[in-house]
């Protein structure tokens, strides 16, 4: 079986987003949009040692996920929107065959959503 690129892209970004630790940091980036946070803000608010959050900011750099601009002797890290989309687009490309709406259903009014449903 021939890999397309695009695949090959895919499974990166989801192999990066497989640890725990990143998973976290990305999710957190997200939350943090427009603006972005330098590594330190991020070690801080997560409870990890600043000098570990490198590794997985880097894993996430190299996959498209985030994007890094340098501040003087800072790096601001966001959260790359576009290409989350893209990921989310290609996951969901063929939800449902057509069959069923894939949106998720609406709470009734009252009802409680745990995000971990």
């Amino acid at each position: 079986m021939e890999v397309s690129k695009e695949t090959e892209i895919v499974v990166h970004q989801l192999e990066s987003l497989a640890s725990p630790i990143r998973l976290e940091i990305f999710r957190f980036l997200v939350e943090q949009e427009p603006t972005g946070l330098v590594s330190g803000d991020i070690a801080e608010h997560l409870d990890l040692p600043h000098n570990g959050i490198s590794f997985h900011l880097k894993s996430l750099q190299h996959a498209g996920l985030v994007t890094v601009q340098r501040e003087g002797r800072y790096q601001r890290y966001r959260a790359n929107i576009p290409v989350v989309r893209g990921l989310v687009a290609y996951l969901t490309e063929n939800c449902c065959r057509g069959t069923q709406n894939c949106a998720l259903p609406q709470p009734l009014e009252g009802e409680c959503v745990h995000e971990d449903t």
